[in-house]
């Protein structure tokens, strides 16, 4: 069974080349383009892995991060986010000890080294 990842992120070509590339690997891939979406879809599907972008109409990535970290039914999903805009280290500090999430890709990356990140917190 092909492991499930759930992308949130608004940017519509920066989403396609995302979820395109990763169900070229094998992956089954959903979409959340707001953050309120990404949040109800991580408790709805319960995916293996959310990739996150940080900003997001609605709610940002540090809180659709946060929230499924509180949830019960989500706790235990990864989360690694992806940002354009917050390239500083604080962000990555934050979001890897206050939220613990399990990456933190600036954009632009390399497919091949998110591909990376993806299967190293898979298989973790």
């Amino acid at each position: 069974m092909a492991q499930r990842i759930l992308i949130v992120e608004d940017d519509p070509i920066g989403q396609k080349v995302v979820v395109d590339y990763l169900r070229a690997q094998g992956y089954e891939v959903s979409v959340a383009r707001t953050g309120p979406e990404g949040v109800e879809k991580a408790a709805r599907e319960r995916p293996d892995l959310v990739l996150c972008d940080v900003l997001l109409p609605q709610k940002s990535g540090f809180e659709v991060c946060f929230e499924i970290k509180r949830a019960d039914a989500t706790r235990d999903v990864p989360v690694i986010f992806m940002s354009a805009v917050c390239k500083d280290a604080y962000s990555e500090y934050y979001a890897s000890i206050d939220l613990r999430a399990q990456g933190y890709l600036v954009k632009p990356f390399k497919m091949s080294a998110m591909l990376e990140r993806v299967r190293q917190v898979l298989a973790a």
